[in-house]
């Protein structure tokens, strides 16, 4: 056994399959299965259960698992002290948070890894209505927790990684007050003549409305626009027009949601430049969000 087949095994843990594990880990999937095989044989157990949807951890593995996360933990801290012994410079990440990581409570999660990790500093950028993905290509953030644009928007997702924290319903955000949406469900093609609140004009909010106007041959009513996410909450609290965002700002921002018709879930997202994704900070950073977000299974 080796310390690498145990961080194989935790992320396969943690991910529950293992082609989203051999993905975030840079391996193919025959190469981690058979890493796994030969801990489980050297262990004298099966960590997991195999099935078609994904994999399940097994009594003796919760156990394994269990004591497996302390001696991660303390192996990082021994790497984190030899690197401060040799006198290296701390590192630094540049994070963008979009709203839905305070709408979903993860924001405390991601300064829990700042707190865990002093020779890692911090900057988040936080401007709503903000590119991420231009500002990932230019260099200007190294992490961004937001979720991906319509392919269309962004033609070069190849040069992205990216691994799912959070699915949630998408939703039609309106007001709490308002008697003009009584359904249970609404489609896009109920929205001609709406009135619809989006970000500042050629945002990626703005492009992807624009978008889906196009596809599905609507034309809306008044828009407003805003690059602060309270002014556009406010926007709609009051009944000024509608938006789209996923169901966890019903109640963070106080209005209703409105399920979309037909049902569509959208991913809050890790993302990195794939030329960054292996370097020992955004590792970290990552598998560390990937084990708070289990929580939302």
């Amino acid at each position: 056994m080796n310390m690498s087949q145990v961080q194989y095994a935790l992320t396969v843990a943690r991910y529950k399959n293992f082609s989203k594990a051999a993905e975030s880990l840079f391996l193919s999937q025959p190469a981690l299965s058979l890493q796994i095989k030969k801990l489980e044989q050297e262990l004298g157990f099966a960590l997991f259960s195999r099935k078609a949807q994904g994999v399940t951890i097994t009594p003796e593995g919760e156990k394994f698992f269990e004591d497996a996360q302390v001696v991660e933990i303390a192996w990082n801290q021994m790497l984190q002290n030899a690197a401060i012994n040799r006198g290296e410079t701390r590192k630094h990440l540049r994070v963008a948070v979009s709203t839905r990581t305070y709408s979903n409570g993860l924001f405390n999660d991601i300064l829990d890894f700042f707190d865990n990790h002093p020779e890692i500093e911090a900057s988040f950028v936080t401007e709503a209505g903000a590119d991420s993905f231009a500002a990932l290509q230019n260099g200007t953030i190294d992490v961004a927790l937001d979720r991906l644009p319509p392919v269309q928007l962004l033609p070069d997702q190849n040069k992205f990684f990216s691994c799912e924290l959070i699915s949630e319903l998408q939703c039609f955000l309106v007001s709490p007050d308002s008697k003009m949406y009584t359904n249970e469900t609404l489609s896009f093609s109920n929205l001609g003549g709406t009135s619809f609140i989006t970000g500042l004009e050629n945002s990626m909010e703005d492009r992807s409305l624009k978008q889906i106007c196009k596809e599905y041959g609507i034309s809306l009513g008044k828009l407003y626009r805003s690059d602060g996410i309270n002014t556009v909450m406010d926007l709609v609290r009051t009944g000024k027009g509608i938006t789209i965002g996923p169901v966890s700002f019903a109640s963070h921002f106080g209005v209703r949601a409105i399920p979309l018709e037909p049902t569509t879930y959208v991913s809050l997202n890790f993302v990195c430049l794939k030329e960054r994704a292996a370097s020992p900070e955004i590792t970290l950073f990552k598998n560390h969000l990937i084990k708070a977000c289990s929580r939302f299974v």
